[in-house]
């Protein structure tokens, strides 16, 4: 029967023929529960340069290719006429690609899968309308059912979901033997689910066992247990850790030498695996798609949300978010050692540490608010929930419905041959040492204020050629620009409206997706990877980007201020000297954005959408040289960071202790060296204290390295790095591969060079003074205390 209106969300997309036809299948999720929506008899749609009409459609008569065509007032960015095209199945429009392309006739947006463009054309966002002819399925022998609704109608709707979601790790041996499953479900009616899948083969079973462990005899009912737990929970999303390259990769090997399916779709579906390895080597990013439920990897879904860690491990991130960890704190061989004793010896013990795992996954999603953004970024934006990456998708998206309805036809990507590099971000030079009083100022997101301001777009950048000279924006490189409403003003100006509206809601989730957004479009417009790329509109964001700090430097300096650094959107002011004192920042910032408000409209006839914003107060502040040089650094500082009503705080940017490759003793020598400058303290016994616990051993555990095998051990050829020498003595000493592409590797310096951490080596101390702590108190204490250097020379004799 005709189905009443709903509204719903979308939770996955998918298209195929069926009966010579496209068909377009999309799994909602709504009050009602979980809905398959078919739509039928859609078309897959590109264009192409009317010139080309009659071998077009000469090319189609003869492989007998079922394609109309239409004229359409519309135009290529080439200002060329074009008209539409129109296959009614899948088959024949993959066929009229590659055709296409061996005759070297060009096709206008055919890289564009044909459901993206439905969903997009009718703007809808994650967030729909849906009304059809609905039916309920019965899955196989079971009692559970399926809500289909055929001859699907969608258009635009509101619906914010809560999805219910299954945390699933996996243990296994070095071969892909699946040990066990561990599953944590939260959002279940308001119940926690917690269940561990054991494979008890040819293990005595023990007496006890956690009360949600499920024994069972082999890696086969293993897989088909996990089928039934899957379908019978229904979660709309499974999330884990690592989880697409690493425990989907196992389950569908696992599978495989099982001969089992791995029927996790909503509709007792298959799950879809395309592997992205190639010739041993990771070429292409997984993918994975099972119907009806979102896969999330936290690891990606963190870095999409720019989070940034030392290191990514389960372990570390929750350490750092949650405070706990992994019940096993081994890695690499130990860990899998323990974990094969484990589960032979003690079950039990493998059980817990298998959920604990998936929990942590759990309440990591749960205390960021993961699931959140991820819808929250579909809502902006239209990109799948599982999307990785997808800045440039994100971007078409938004712009593209918006070109054609402006008459133009999006161009495809530029050939690598024809991509010019736009400058990037303006860093001054700055002026080393240690300055008494810093003030920090930022332009909020410089350069989508920047698009906003200047009408940067690629439509614009088009139209600016019809309209009188004086009429148009300035640009960079030859870039000018249409004035009025353009699109990609229009979009930022909504999401900046947008961002305003969560922060002063406090919706941290909501403020971060779109800052992310926004802060991407300058980086798709530069990439030769976004069709509509052109060196002129990057260019003319990033030139204006330097014209905007310039203009900021010289107010500043007519105001009697020193202007020691800048970057991108920020500049650094020394209150030294002046006049001025901290409670003047504000002021200062509001003049300057006066200033900028009346150049502008003077200037440009233009209204000012950039703003500056005081930041930060730094008390002292330290800007190093450049090691070997008097010149000051770039993108290297550190500071006290003065807070009203708190204590100061130590603030280190690119520095060794921000940084992944050094040492903890490196680390933590910075950050004691200086709080003792900062506060003013005399720094020669804590030095020399340093030096004494170094030389007796009792600092030894700060000593490790730790690196990422980025390229395969036998391509380090001119040079070896000293993580590649420790990983070939390693590989070597056990006769196996223990470190290969991919590895993260813990070493230490000792006295016979660079070996992974064994019981019995000996480091050598003298590298740890000459490459860790002499280059740290070097670059602070020559300008604070250079006679306290001297230690240093005194201690490397006693060696």
């Amino acid at each position: 029967m005709t189905q009443e209106q709903l509204n719903g969300f979308l939770l996955t997309r998918k298209q195929f023929d069926l009966n010579g036809h496209c068909v377009f299948e999309l799994w909602v999720t709504s009050e009602t529960g979980s809905h398959q929506l078919i739509i039928e008899n859609e078309k897959a749609v590109c264009f192409a340069y009317e010139a080309e009409q009659a071998a077009i459609i000469t090319l189609c008569k003869q492989n007998q290719l079922n394609i109309t065509n239409k004229p359409l007032e519309l135009k290529a960015f080439d200002d060329k006429k074009v008209f539409g095209l129109y296959a009614n199945s899948l088959k024949d429009y993959h066929r009229l690609r590659k055709l296409a392309q061996e005759c070297s006739i060009e096709l206008l947006e055919a890289d564009i899968k044909p459901i993206d463009r439905f969903l997009m054309e009718r703007f809808i966002q994650g967030e729909l309308c849906f009304t059809g002819v609905a039916h309920q399925k019965q899955l196989n022998a079971s009692s559970q059912t399926i809500n289909i609704v055929n001859q699907a109608k969608i258009k635009q709707g509101e619906y914010s979901p809560k999805l219910s979601t299954l945390s699933v790790d996996i243990e296994c041996d070095e071969n892909g033997y699946l040990y066990s499953i561990g599953c944590n479900g939260v959002g279940f009616h308001n119940e926690t689910v917690e269940i561990v899948l054991y494979n008890g083969y040819q293990i005595t079973k023990p007496d006890l066992l956690p009360e949600y462990t499920i024994w069972l005899e082999s890696e086969w009912e293993l897989l088909l247990k996990f089928n039934q737990i899957v379908a019978e929970l229904d979660p709309d999303a499974i999330i884990g850790w690592n989880f697409v390259k690493f425990d989907i990769r196992v389950l569908v090997n696992a599978a495989k030498r099982n001969g089992i399916k791995l029927k996790l779709g909503r509709d007792g579906s298959e799950l879809e695996f395309i592997d992205g390895n190639r010739d041993g080597e990771q070429r292409y990013p997984d993918k994975v798609y099972v119907a009806g439920r979102v896969i999330l990897d936290g690891i990606e879904v963190m870095k999409n949300a720019t989070y940034s860690f030392p290191s990514f491990s389960l372990n570390n991130v929750a350490s750092e978010i949650l405070g706990e960890e992994k019940l096993i704190q081994e890695s690499g061989n130990d860990k899998l050692a323990e974990i094969k004793h484990l589960y032979k010896n003690d079950p039990s013990s493998l059980i817990k540490y298998n959920l604990q795992d998936c929990i942590l996954v759990s309440k990591i999603f749960i205390k960021e608010k993961l699931i959140e953004f991820v819808i929250t970024r579909t809502k902006l934006t239209g990109v799948e929930l599982d999307r990785v990456g997808g800045s440039v998708a994100a971007f078409t998206n938004l712009y593209l419905p918006h070109a054609h309805r402006k008459g133009w036809v999006a161009p495809n990507l530029v050939a690598v041959k024809d991509y010019v590099n736009s400058p990037g971000g303006f860093v001054m030079d700055s002026i080393p040492g240690i300055h008494k009083e810093i003030l920090v100022f930022d332009f909020k997101s410089l350069y989508p204020s920047i698009m906003r301001t200047f009408n940067v777009d690629p439509v614009a950048l088009l139209e600016a050629k019809t309209i009188d000279k004086d009429q148009r924006i300035p640009g960079f490189r030859g870039g000018e620009f249409s004035r009025g409403n353009v699109i990609l003003s229009t979009i930022l100006d909504k999401l900046w409206q947008a961002r305003e509206q969560a922060k002063s809601e406090q919706n941290k989730v909501l403020s971060n997706a779109i800052k992310i957004i926004m802060n991407s479009f300058y980086g798709v417009l530069g990439s030769s990877g976004c069709r509509f790329y052109d060196t002129k509109l990057a260019s003319s964001i990033t030139m204006r980007g330097h014209w905007v700090l310039h203009q900021s430097k010289l107010w500043f300096e007519q105001q009697g201020l020193t202007v020691i650094y800048g970057d991108t959107d920020s500049i650094f002011v020394s209150l030294d000297n002046s006049e001025f004192h901290f409670e003047h920042a504000e002021r200062l910032g509001i003049e300057l954005n006066n200033w900028f408000d009346n150049k502008l409209k003077d200037e440009f006839n233009l209204e000012n959408k950039m703003e500056l914003e005081f930041e930060t107060h730094f008390s002292p502040f330290f800007m190093p040289t450049i090691r070997g040089s008097e010149s000051g650094s770039k993108k290297r500082y550190a500071g006290m960071k003065q807070q009203l009503g708190k204590e100061p705080e130590l603030i280190f940017k690119g520095m060794e202790t921000v940084r992944s490759d050094w040492t903890e003793l490196a680390k933590m020598f910075q950050t004691n060296l200086f709080k003792r400058v900062f506060a003013g303290l005399n720094c020669d016994e804590y030095i020399s204290t340093i030096l004494s616990q170094l030389k007796q051993g009792e600092l030894d555990h700060l000593l490790i390295y730790r690196k990422r095998i980025r390229q395969k051990l036998e391509s380090y050829v001119k040079t070896t790095p000293p993580h590649i020498k420790a990983a070939r003595l390693a590989n070597s000493q056990n006769k196996e591969k223990l470190y290969t592409k991919g590895s993260s590797i813990e070493y230490i310096i000792t006295v016979n060079g660079p070996q992974v951490i064994l019981s019995n080596i000996i480091p050598n101390y003298e590298h740890y003074i000459e490459k860790q702590i002499f280059p740290i108190a070097e670059a602070i204490l020559a300008n604070y205390s250079p006679n306290s250097l001297k230690i240093f020379n005194q201690q490397l004799i006693l060696f």
